[in-house]
């Protein structure tokens, strides 16, 4: 049972953020950070790693980037002991990583469909995996996987998304089973139009009628924003999720009601 004055700080926990380099990830790092949190950012592309870390240690965050590829299991435990030579612990891990595109399933290449499973699905299981150790050390922790809405409503051209996400949020479940003796909780967060470099909203790579369609469907009438995930993944980040566990949050402005 929680028993401390403020139930959402994370003061001296360390965490993790795949694809923490831009886009929701980064709001989500953000969002840990501003309530104490020590963040590991990390993604593939250097630059964009050099520049989400000066926009963190700009606003005075403490911030680690590493470059990795976490569908391989070799940068994933690297990326795991690169965080604990620097920070000590880890507390909290945010698998946020993924890759999107539309392709119609009857032309749908085998080597993509292994694509989108690799990126997308087996790199949260070896992630998960390899914080586990580390979480039990330090009495517990926090995961958080992001998945879609795309697993609450089908879409024809993205099977292979789908399936990836939906591996996602199962496994979670099967994890939160298994890890909550060792104190670890284990939740899904699915995200419906959030405005990111992979589902641009605004500017000149809008993705069009498709924008304008989800919109009017949506019950808030807009679009999402990374800052609009900050408050939910610090709740689950947190002691005042401590009692959730097993959970798939949709939280998409309630574009899914109508769909």
């Amino acid at each position: 049972m929680v028993n401390q004055g403020n139930i959402f700080d994370l003061t001296g926990k360390v965490a993790i953020i795949t694809g923490g380099n831009g886009g929701l990830g980064l709001g989500i790092a953000k969002g840990l950070a501003r309530v104490g949190a020590k963040v590991a950012i990390v993604g593939r592309k250097q630059e964009k790693l050099d520049k989400a870390e000066a926009e963190l240690k700009s606003e005075g965050y403490e911030v680690l980037p590493i470059q990795a590829d976490v569908s391989s299991e070799d940068d994933v435990n690297r990326m795991v002991a690169e965080t604990v030579a620097r920070f000590g612990r880890i507390d909290i891990l945010v698998n946020n990583a993924a890759i999107s595109w539309g392709v119609p399933t009857e032309e749908l290449p085998l080597e993509t469909w292994n694509t989108f499973i690799k990126i997308n699905l087996t790199s949260c299981f070896l992630c998960c995996k390899a914080v586990y150790p580390e979480m039990v050390k330090v009495g517990g922790g926090k995961i958080i996987n992001i998945s879609s809405i795309i697993t609450q409503i089908g879409f024809g051209k993205l099977t292979h998304y789908a399936a990836a996400k939906g591996g996602m949020d199962h496994m979670s479940q099967s994890l939160a089973r298994g890890w909550g003796k060792e104190n670890i909780q284990v939740n899904v967060i699915c995200p419906g139009l959030v405005d990111t470099e992979m589902m641009p909203c605004t500017g000149p790579n809008k993705m069009g009628s498709f924008v304008d369609h989800a919109i009017d469907k949506s019950a808030c009438k807009r679009f999402g924003v990374p800052a609009d995930f900050e408050g939910l993944t610090q709740l689950l980040a947190s002691p005042a999720s401590d009692f959730i566990t097993g959970a798939i949050i949709v939280a998409d402005g309630g574009v899914s009601l109508a769909m």
